[in-house]
């Protein structure tokens, strides 16, 4: 190796190292694989249900897998009950307002559930008429997102 390329080639090295940093990075949205979600769901017989929801999905679209579902209701005539189902559960749109997104959660036994996501990361219960369901002071009940939300905000990334 000559005297001029020993002097170039670390020069070179440092150029092309310096070039491959400074490539703009891709965005890469962040997908959840499991979201959990817990409130309490108004009672007609007790004081309410305590309720854990968990959500799965594909990891790598996104789109919904399956669902995880359990209920314990406080203060129940004969004590607390519990209920626990699972199953398939599935994005879709509301037929009366297209631009509101559903979640429709399907057990392998019993009546399906509907809930709205909220920008926020809560997910609104709607009750078996489709709208939301409220408590005694009419205050939308939300089942709060209990997983964090990891995605960068628009401050981050700029």
């Amino acid at each position: 190796m000559t005297t001029s390329m020993r002097w170039h080639l670390p020069i070179l090295i440092s150029l092309t190292l310096a070039a491959c940093a400074g490539t703009p990075q891709t965005q890469v949205d962040y997908v959840p694989s499991t979201e959990k979600f817990e409130g309490t769901l108004p009672c007609d017989d007790c004081s309410g249900i305590d309720t854990t929801l968990v959500l799965k999905r594909n990891a790598i679209t996104g789109e919904p897998r399956s669902f995880y579902l359990h209920e314990t209701r406080i203060d129940a005539p004969g004590g607390e009950r519990v209920d626990t189902s699972w199953g398939k559960w599935a994005k879709s749109r509301d037929v009366s307002d297209f631009e509101r997104k559903i979640y429709v959660l399907h057990p392998e036994v019993g009546t399906a559930h509907v809930y709205v996501p909220q920008k926020n990361g809560d997910l609104q219960p709607l009750g078996a008429r489709g709208a939301p369901l409220t408590d005694d002071n009419d205050q939308d009940i939300m089942l709060q997102r209990m997983t964090p939300n990891l995605t960068l905000s628009a401050s981050t990334t700029e």
